[in-house]
């Protein structure tokens, strides 16, 4: 279990080179991960086709670093990715673009990925999930270089670099997985599961951490200036490091509790091996979490039996902006449990099919989908506090 971090301050995307390569000289440069002729696979968070000024996806001046490095030592790189929403060519070829993957590969002889096929891969070591649906480049790959980006997770509080495996599930697999482990704490160990599966081919995360995401991430918060570069061989390790920095604790974000309750990380961010920067002067006290964080049910550990009802009331929920809502159909493609039909031209939740994965908030192009709190959830909380 190696526990250390690399952080690099880093005042803007221009300086990303400089930012990757001492991130990776901390750790003992990209030689000690990377040999000559080796297939590496760059994996970044596209969770969907956003500008890079929106700070939703791995901004591609640190993609292009990483390919810099990767390259010097000999390998060859082929960017991959399985955003959200639907695995063929055409959807990929738009995100590549949205994103600025097009511009990060100028330059370079790195490679776009548009193999669409995947393999149903055994993992008898996974605590929840036991097959996993994962894509051919990752599988093909010598090494994964995994680029996550800081931001809060309207359903899991955080995503960082454990999370940003989930994109190497195809398609609509991501779907049938969040229906078929509906709740967060389910949800978030098949998340660790499926980073050790992955990590048998080895992993390095490298994370975007310079301008992050606060608020009602992963895709529809604020832009919050960080100003740092991490990178870590264990992305536990990573993720404790990233939530500390935003005021976390390990208790509040599942897939970093789980990954202490199995092993494979310590249990404190005190007890990390952070080389570089100190991490305790770069905490941010007013890190805005998302509404779903302030969770009843989370913070009292209120049994899972609970009267469905009762849980509902205390659950926050997705909820239409409707004077924002441009009646595109996204959010109801991409619901996993089919709860979202539209009438009228406008979506309609059916609150009792409802996960509350917030799949539609995360993926809708107009930020139309906002996270409610109930009455009864604000003024229990108010009470608490």
């Amino acid at each position: 279990m190696d526990n250390t971090v690399s952080i690099v301050k880093c005042a803007s995307y221009d300086k990303a080179q400089y930012a990757v390569d001492a991130a990776l000289e901390l750790l003992g440069g990209i030689g000690r991960f990377v040999k000559k002729g080796d297939r590496v696979v760059i994996k970044p968070n596209l969770v969907s086709k956003k500008s890079p000024d929106e700070a939703a996806t791995t901004h591609p001046q640190i993609v292009k670093a990483v390919i810099r490095a990767v390259e010097r030592a000999g390998a060859s790189v082929l960017i991959a990715e399985s955003p959200g929403g639907p695995y063929n060519p055409a959807y990929l070829k738009s995100v590549y673009t949205g994103c600025g993957m097009v511009s990060a590969i100028e330059g370079t002889n790195a490679k776009l990925n548009y193999d669409t096929s995947f393999k149903e891969v055994s993992f008898k070591d996974g605590k929840t999930v036991k097959n996993i649906p994962l894509i051919t480049p990752v599988l093909d790959a010598d090494l994964i270089i995994s680029l996550p980006k800081l931001k809060t997770h309207a359903m899991t509080s955080y995503t960082g670099a454990v999370k940003n495996m989930f994109g190497t599930i195809p398609g609509t697999h991501k779907a049938e997985m969040h229906f078929r482990l509906d709740d967060r704490r389910a949800f978030c160990s098949m998340l660790v599961d499926l980073y050790s599966c992955v990590n048998r081919v080895p992993v390095l995360s490298i994370m975007d951490g310079i301008t992050g995401m606060e608020g009602d991430g992963p895709t529809a918060g604020k832009n919050r200036f960080i100003g740092v570069v991490m990178a870590s061989q264990n992305a536990h390790a990573l993720d404790m490091a990233a939530c500390r920095i935003i005021d976390y604790t390990p208790d509040e974000v599942d897939t970093v509790k789980e990954a202490v309750e199995r092993g494979l990380v310590c249990d404190s961010a005190d007890k990390l091996n952070i080389v570089g920067e100190d991490i305790n002067s770069l905490i941010i006290r007013d890190f805005i979490k998302p509404e779903s964080h302030f969770n009843l049910l989370k913070l009292l550990s209120l049994p899972e039996g609970l009267n469905k009802r009762v849980v509902s009331a205390l659950s926050s929920r997705p909820k239409m902006k409707y004077g924002e809502c441009v009646g595109c159909g996204e959010c109801m493609r991409c619901c996993p449990p089919k709860a979202i039909t539209m009438i009228n031209n406008k979506p309609v939740i059916d609150r009792d099919k409802c996960i509350k994965c917030f799949c539609c908030q995360e993926l809708c192009p107009k930020k139309a989908v906002k996270i409610h709190r109930s009455l009864l959830n604000r003024l229990m909380l108010k009470i608490l506090r």
